[in-house]
C-alpha cells in the first residue's frame, strides 16, 4: 500500500497579523520594555561599530526572541514591572542555542544576499521560523533550521508576502533617524529610530511565533495547540 502525503493547508496571512495586533495589544507594558531592550544596540550600528553592534543585536536579540515568544505563547507578561526582570533571568538558560540559531540564520541569509540577492532571499523565507523552533521545541541550532525548512515547505511564497511586509515595517523605522534635525534633534532622532526599530522588531517576533504555530497546526495534525 502507498503512503499518501498530504499537501500543508495553506497560510492566512492576515489572520497571522490581527493575531500578533491582538497579542501585542494584550500585553502591551511587557513587549513594550522588551522593544526598548531590542532597540538598544542600533545605537552602536554604525560605521566602524558596526561588527559590534550587529553582534551586540544577535545578542540581545537572542534574550528579546525568548522573552517575545514566551509572552506570546504563554501567561507571561501580564505585568510588565513585576515579571519583566525575572523572565530575562529565566530566558538566559537558552541564550546560548538561540544566539547561535540566529547568528547561523543571519551567515546564510547575508552570503545569500552578496551572491545574488535571490537566494538570500529564498533563505530568508525558509528559515523564518528557525529561532521559534529552537526556543519552543528546544532544538539545537542546525536542528532548527532544518525544522524552519520542513515546516515552511508549501507556503514560502505567503510567507514572502509576509516577510515583505515586516521589511516595510523596519524601513520605515529605520527612516525616523534620517530625518533632518538641529540641535537636540540630532541627538533625539536616532534614539526615536531605534526605539521604533526594536518596538517592531519585537511585534515581528510576535508574527513569526504565530506564523510558526500555524505552520505547526497546518503540517502535523497531532501538533499541541497553541498556548495562548
Amino acid at each position: 500500500m502507498t503512503d499518501i502525503t498530504m499537501a500543508p493547508g495553506k497560510l492566512n496571512v492576515g489572520a497571522i497579523f490581527s493575531q500578533a495586533f491582538a497579542t501585542f495589544q494584550s500585553k502591551l507594558l511587557f513587549f513594550v520594555f522588551a522593544g526598548l531592550m531590542f532597540g538598544l544596540p542600533g545605537l552602536v550600528a554604525n560605521g566602524p561599530l558596526l561588527l559590534i553592534g550587529i553582534l551586540l543585536t544577535l545578542a540581545v536579540g537572542a534574550v528579546t526572541d525568548i522573552l517575545t515568544v514566551r509572552a506570546t505563547t504563554g501567561p507571561l507578561g501580564a505585568d510588565a514591572g513585576t515579571e519583566f526582570v525575572p523572565a530575562v533571568q529565566a530566558a538566559l538558560p537558552k541564550f546560548l542555542p538561540v544566539f547561535l540559531t540566529s547568528l547561523l540564520v543571519w551567515i546564510f541569509v547575508t552570503l545569500g544576499l552578496i551572491v545574488l540577492v535571490v537566494p538570500g532571499v529564498f533563505l530568508a523565507v525558509m528559515l523564518t521560523v528557525s529561532t521559534v523552533a529552537c526556543i519552543l521545541e528546544d532544538r539545537p541550532p542546525m536542528e532548527a533550521l532544518k525544522r524552519s525548512r520542513e515546516l515552511t515547505r508549501g507556503n514560502r511564497w505567503r510567507l514572502l508576502g509576509l516577510v515583505l511586509i515586516l521589511l516595510l515595517f523596519y524601513t520605515a523605522a529605520g527612516l525616523l533617524g534620517e530625518i533632518p534635525t538641529a540641535g537636540i534633534g540630532a541627538l533625539v532622532a536616532p534614539v526615536v529610530s531605534a526605539a521604533a526599530g526594536g518596538l517592531l522588531g519585537v511585534f515581528g517576533t510576535i508574527v513569526v511565533t504565530h506564523t510558526f504555530l500555524e505552520l505547526r497546526r497546518l503540517n502535523e495534525a497531532s501538533a499541541p495547540a497553541p498556548l495562548v
